[in-house]
């Protein structure tokens, strides 16, 4: 078990560490804000009692998670009329390439040119037209018709064949009509919808819950990652032990902290069931100071401090 209790920093403490940090940030703002015309600036005049107007106390848990990003697998297929290629956007990719997951903003499967193949047409075979008979000549290709012939002298009336080319079908005894299957194109086009060839990657991630909902959580979260031993708070080898000893620990309580536990001990659970995940560290409870403050202009902001008093990092909006 972890020790029970972890001091909080002194309130005037992270007053004065976030004074010298904003005078080393911007000293013309603070300057703005806190001094007193005709003056000179001293950040030794701003105090805490006449800054700080409202203090709470809350806390932050975080762990940090591996995750394994692996490319889709699965292919899908389209198979469409030469048109609709040329309408599609196609994606190609260099035998071996790898692409990053993070900085790519398509979608995970995309149509690839590579995969484009023609397919005949079933019902014209490839021809682009289909063929019935002609009924001018009821299939033979030609028109006989009877001539009449006066023979000899004696002008005897006699009738004659005579066979010239059918006009509808130019003698072939067929007509040829556009394929309505493929429209006269003779193919189909088949092309496959396939994965974007990801770079299989473990990308170590942070996780935190703070009662304190501020915006720099983000930032926080990553500062904690990063800098996890400049900042002391309780170490948990799991939440059963948390949940337990957790107001105890840090020697205040309140409805946000309680929601933030019973939040993070969710997201843990669902983080162990789920296979491409790896928990790394153990479970950090943190304790939160937000101070409410007012500059002598009127300007409202807030200063938050994460950690002990041994070791705490300091975050504002001013």
């Amino acid at each position: 078990m972890p020790d029970v209790r972890i001091k909080s920093p002194n309130s005037d403490d992270v007053f004065e560490k976030w004074k010298t940090t904003a005078v080393r940030k911007n000293k013309k703002k603070m300057e703005k804000e806190f001094g007193t015309k005709g003056a000179i600036f001293s950040i030794d005049n701003i105090s805490a009692a006449e800054t700080v107007k409202d203090i709470k106390k809350e806390a932050a848990i975080y762990f940090a998670i591996k995750k394994i990003v692996e490319p889709v697998k699965g292919k899908d297929e389209n198979i469409v009329l030469a048109p609709k290629i040329v309408k599609e956007t196609f994606y190609s990719f260099k035998s071996g390439e790898k692409v990053d997951k993070e900085k790519w903003k398509g979608k995970e499967k995309v149509p690839m040119f590579e995969s484009i193949k023609a397919i005949p047409c079933s019902k014209c075979h490839g021809t682009g037209y289909v063929e019935s008979k002609c009924k001018t000549c009821d299939g033979k290709g030609k028109i006989t018709e009877q001539c009449t012939v006066l023979i000899g002298a004696a002008q005897k009336k006699e009738k004659r064949p005579f066979s010239y080319p059918c006009a509808t079908c130019h003698g072939t005894g067929k007509l040829k009509s556009q394929c309505g299957e493929c429209g006269g194109y003779q193919n189909k086009y088949k092309y496959e919808i396939l994965p974007v060839p990801f770079k299989t990657v473990v990308t170590g991630i942070p996780v935190l819950h703070s009662s304190a909902q501020t915006k720099y959580e983000k930032e926080i979260e990553r500062d904690l990652h990063q800098l996890i031993e400049e900042v002391e708070g309780i170490r948990f080898k799991n939440f059963k032990d948390l949940e337990e000893k957790a107001e105890a620990s840090l020697g205040y309580w309140n409805k946000e902290i309680k929601k933030t536990i019973a939040s993070a001990s969710s997201d843990y659970k669902s983080y162990e069931k789920d296979k491409s995940v790896q928990i790394v560290s153990n479970i950090f409870l943190f304790p939160m100071i937000q101070l409410f403050c007012e500059s002598k202009r009127g300007s409202k902001f807030e200063v938050y401090s994460i950690g002990s008093q041994e070791k705490y990092m300091i975050y504002s909006n001013f």
